[in-house]
Parts: structure tokens; C-alpha cells; sequence
């Protein structure tokens, strides 16, 4: 079997009965790095649509009259809610069928979702069109990281997963400029009557962020390969190789498998533990993230669109830089023969983060401010490959979907819904006053840095061990 031909030998419809064992080939560079392009088109789509939320953020709240905690809701859980209820469950077919189809129906349904966020009229709209981003969001992230395990021998993984998250940062930076312009252009413009309400000059960027996500399907329906899955022996039970052919027999088997998923995870609870943990009190503290354009716009005077233009560059510049140097961090310690370089460029960056998050809502200069809220934010940025290299370095094939669903699931409902929340009681039920928003920033990122901090230390070892039976597993299989 060639190379290239291993990497086409999954189906294009809806069993993947490319479930291998055995040394499977990996696929070819060109097809691996072709992939990886898509995926990186994807990962921008997504964090397009969810990036440009928190700046138009004042403009929601005044039209839709809104409260914080109103805006918080919108801001997070109403997209973690869909993620908790479809996301986790169609995690199942992700490790039995076909992958570049439900990704590409997750695009095509954010999309759609987007769009509807431009078309809301009231808070219950718009919660419902967030619902619908949610949805399609909810496959991305478990369905990539799926991909992409099977494009790289775990040695080359870590390049190829901080390549494929500059998605998640050229996204952010590219919603950023664009709702910047698209505020400057249409936020005064007055509401454009329409049969089922009107359109406002910020709903006008919701409905033009979503259309990318259309085009990018189409590349991926057209152009993607579905690679072939690889297995290390013994890893996990042998009966789990065994796919059903259809739709209707993956369902009758859907707790079992989710049984066996969380057999695994608990059986290795004292690498997987650290992970999920680290993730919840780190995703705490920066749901704070969802609040600082408001912060800049109440403590400083500054426009969102503005806000907007400044944290572009640094997602265009900075963060891909310091994602460049996370994976080089882990490649330096893996060339040394150490198998614990993902968690100590975790906690590197997480310890040269923590004093600037701590700062930088405190300090009266508005550009102090902003100065070390960017470099804590392109510090961190250093993480973001690590903990997801070592998520899937650790995983077995046959469960890749459904924990990295369950560990992502931590991110969205913790990060997206919950943090933005604890933000806004901080503001609303302790200080009773707007006006101190940084204050409630403080608070969160005081509490849930350290700890997190803490917990992702007590994980080197063993995550060092179990890399290392990993490994063990490999030459005895050959």
C-alpha cells in the first residue's frame, strides 16, 4: 500500500472502515500539510464567528436593553449550552465515521448560526441563534484534533497541532480587524427596516462574518482526504476495534462506547484528572477575556472598534509568535529524551502570565493597561499547542472524539459560559457598580490562575509516565 494511498482509504460517506491496526503509513507531507490548511481555514471560520461577539457587545446590550447578566448569557453559555447537550453525543461518531463530513456540517451550521445573530431582534433570538453556533461548533474542535493525530508520528505532533491552532489566533485577529472596519462603517448608520424587524449597523458584521464559513465547506467537501486511523496495540481493549456499518448500530452501541471512554478515563485519572482540572480553573479566569472590550470602553473611554484594531495586531503578530515558541519549547525538551515537555511549556507560560494578568486591570494609564493585558495574552499563547499535544499524545485512537469532546467540553461550558458569568456576579451582586468592572476582572484572574497553575504542576509526572508507557507499547509492537 502506498502512502497516498493509505491516506485516501477511509470512505467519503458514512462508515470509516479505515479503523486500522498494524503499521499503518502515514500520510504523505503534502497531504498532511494540505490538511492541516483546512483545518486552520476551519479553526478561522469558527473563531470568526465567536470572535467578533465581544466587541459589538455594548452595541448588543444597549439596542437588545440588557443587563450584564443578561450579556453574559449571550456571551457564553447560550453557545456552551448546545455544546453540552449535541457536542459530547456526536463525539460517538467521530471516532467510527467518516470526520471531514460532520466537520463540514459543523461549518455550514455555525454559519447559518451567525447569521441568525444578525437577524435577532430580542435576547431570546439572539440566545437561540448563539444555540445554533454552538451546535456547529461543538465538532470542530474534538474532529480536528481527531484529523490531525492521524496526520503526524507523535514526534512531529506538536508542530502540527501549533500550526493548525494559528486558526484560532489569525481568526480572532481577522474578526477583530474586520468588525473594526465594519463598526467604523456601519454602527451609526440608522436601523434598516426589514419584514421581520430591523437590521442595525451591528448585526450588519454578524450577517457578513458567517459567509466564509460557506466557501470553506465547499473547499473541504471537494478537496479534503479522510486519513487513516492509527492504532497502537494494546493501548486499549481490543474490542473497541470493532465498527459497526451502520448509523443504526452505532447508536444501539453509543453506551457502550461512552462506557469504555470513561473506564479509560478514570483508570488514568491522575494524567487526565490534571488535565480537565487545569483546564476548568484556567478557563475560569479567562472568561474574563469576553469582558475586556467593556473594561477599556467604561475604565478608559476607549471605542470598540478601536479596542478592536489593537487586539488584532497582537492576534496577528504576537500570539502566532508565541505559538512558534511553545512548540519549539516542546520540541527542545523531546529532542533531550524528555517526555514531559508539553506540561512545562504549560506551566513556563502560565508562571510569565500570571503578574501581567494580575497588573494590568489595575494600573490608570490606559495604555499601561492594555500593553500587559497583550503580553499576558500572548503568553499564554505558548500553551495552547501544549495541552492539546499532550491530550492527544496520551489518547488512544478509538477514543479520540469522545475524550477530546469531554476535555473541550471543560473549555466551552467553563471558559465560555461560566467564566463571563462569575465575572459579571463579581460586578453585579458584590460591587453593585459597572464602573468597577476591573476589580471583578482582578478577582477571577487572583482566584483561578494560581490554582490552575498549581494543579498543572502536580501533572508532570504522571503525564512523563505515561508518555513513557506509550512508548514502551510501540517497541514491543514494532
Amino acid at each position: 500500500m502506498t502512502t497516498e494511498a493509505a491516506s485516501a482509504e477511509a470512505p467519503r460517506g458514512a462508515p470509516a472502515d479505515a479503523m486500522q491496526t498494524g503499521a499503518t503509513p502515514w500520510p504523505a507531507a503534502s497531504t498532511a500539510w494540505y490538511t492541516v490548511l483546512i483545518l486552520i481555514l476551519s479553526q478561522t471560520s469558527a473563531m470568526l464567528d465567536t470572535g467578533v461577539v465581544p466587541y459589538l457587545a455594548p452595541y448588543i446590550k444597549k439596542d437588545l436593553h440588557l443587563s450584564d447578566l443578561d450579556l453574559s448569557w449571550l456571551l457564553g453559555a447560550s453557545f456552551g449550552l448546545f455544546y453540552t447537550l449535541v457536542g459530547v453525543p456526536l463525539a460517538f461518531f467521530i471516532d467510527r465515521f467518516a470526520r471531514k463530513w460532520i466537520l463540514l456540517f459543523g461549518i455550514a451550521t455555525w454559519s447559518i448560526g451567525t447569521a441568525l445573530c444578525g437577524m435577532a431582534q430580542n435576547f431570546g433570538q439572539f440566545f437561540v441563534a448563539r444555540f445554533v453556533v454552538g451546535a456547529g461548533e461543538a465538532v470542530n474542535g474534538p474532529t480536528s484534533y481527531s484529523i490531525i493525530a492521524d496526520l503526524f508520528p507523535r514526534e512531529k505532533l506538536a508542530r502540527g497541532i501549533g500550526t493548525m491552532q494559528l486558526g484560532a489566533v489569525l481568526g480572532p485577529g481577522i474578526a477583530l480587524f474586520f468588525s473594526a472596519f465594519l463598526i467604523a462603517r456601519f454602527a451609526a448608520i440608522a436601523p434598516i427596516p426589514v419584514a421581520f424587524g430591523v437590521i442595525r449597523g451591528w448585526q450588519l458584521v454578524f450577517l457578513i462574518v458567517g459567509l466564509p464559513g460557506v466557501l470553506i465547506a465547499l473547499l473541504m467537501a471537494t478537496t479534503l482526504r479522510e486519513p487513516a486511523r492509527h492504532h497502537i496495540a494494546n493501548q486499549i481493549d481490543a474490542s473497541l476495534a470493532s465498527q459497526p456499518r451502520s448509523v443504526g448500530a452505532g447508536l444501539t452501541t453509543w453506551f457502550k462506547d461512552f462506557g469504555a471512554a470513561f473506564r479509560y478515563l478514570f483508570k488514568h485519572g491522575n494524567v487526565y484528572g490534571v488535565l480537565f482540572s487545569g483546564l476548568a480553573f484556567s478557563s475560569l479566569q479567562s472568561g474574563t477575556g469576553q469582558w475586556m472590550p467593556i473594561f477599556y470602553q467604561r475604565t478608559f473611554g476607549w471605542n470598540p472598534a478601536d479596542v478592536a484594531k489593537l487586539n488584532g495586531i497582537v492576534q496577528l503578530i504576537g500570539v502566532p509568535l508565541f505559538i512558534f515558541i511553545g512548540v519549539k519549547m516542546m520540541e527542545w525538551f523531546d529532542k533531550r529524551g524528555r517526555n514531559d515537555g508539553p506540561f512545562w511549556a504549560l506551566i513556563i507560560s502560565r508562571i510569565a502570565a500570571l503578574p501581567l494578568s494580575l497588573i494590568a486591570p489595575l494600573v490608570h494609564n490606559a495604555w499601561l493597561s492594555w500593553s500587559l493585558f497583550s503580553l499576558a495574552l500572548i503568553t499564554v499563547g505558548m500553551a495552547g499547542p501544549s495541552q492539546n499535544v499532550a491530550m492527544q499524545t496520551i489518547t488512544p485512537t478509538a477514543l479520540r472524539g469522545k475524550l477530546t469532546a469531554l476535555y473541550l467540553l471543560i473549555f466551552s461550558v467553563v471558559g465560555y459560559s461560566i467564566g463571563p458569568f462569575v465575572t459579571a456576579i463579581i460586578e453585579d451582586l458584590v460591587l453593585h457598580d459597572e464602573s468597577q468592572i476591573k476589580w471583578a476582572i482582578f478577582a477571577s484572574t487572583a482566584i483561578f490562575a494560581p490554582v490552575s497553575l498549581l494543579v498543572f504542576c502536580f501533572g508532570v509526572k504522571p503525564y512523563s509516565r505515561e508518555v513513557a508507557r506509550i512508548k514502551n507499547l510501540e517497541v514491543a509492537n514494532g
